[in-house]
């Protein structure tokens, strides 16, 4: 896992757009902030919804749940306001990506039939821009990609462990 998709659903104008990064961020300021996700994730339980602390303007926070099958949901508020909703999907367990896409379809777009959400790239995050604060979009596009690169990074790794062979007794 190199790479990972961000895709953007905008819903006013509605559009969709898909940007791919490294998982491992080759510029020092994506290192930066990737790094303080990683302190922030690594802080706080698999549920919360808490205030970013390393933002020095506005009052930002993420609301955060990690799943099994290397899924996550992440919405981030401005002022208490919706600014995004998303998941966060590896690839490696089909049926919790499907449930985590179903999941935000439903939310967003309840029974209105919509291909916006098609994405078949993994791993993804999948994120829904509301309308009411287009000026903090940008903010919360970058932020987003650097969570899921400290989410798929983790997640990778864990994979990996997972996968290697158990180390033989010694004799």
């Amino acid at each position: 896992m190199n790479t990972f998709t961000v895709r953007t659903v905008f819903l006013d104008p509605a559009k969709v757009e898909a940007i791919q990064y490294d998982v491992v961020p080759t510029n020092e300021h994506g290192k930066a902030v990737c790094d303080l996700f990683l302190d922030f994730l690594s802080e706080n339980p698999p549920e919360f919804r808490k205030a970013l602390p390393f933002l020095k303007k506005g009052s930002t926070e993420l609301q955060w749940a990690a799943a099994d099958g290397g899924v996550a949901f992440a919405a981030f508020f401005e002022e208490n306001q919706p600014v995004s909703m998303g998941v966060l999907i590896s690839g490696l367990a089909a049926e919790a990506d499907e449930q985590m896409i179903g999941s935000i379809r439903e939310a967003i777009f309840g029974d209105e039939e919509t291909d916006m959400l098609d994405a078949p790239e993994r791993p993804l995050f999948l994120n829904v821009l509301f309308p009411g604060s287009p000026e903090l979009h940008p903010q919360t596009q970058v932020l987003s990609a650097a969570l899921a690169s400290v989410y798929f990074r983790v997640i990778g790794e864990m994979a990996g462990q997972a996968g290697a062979a158990p180390e033989q007794p010694r004799q």
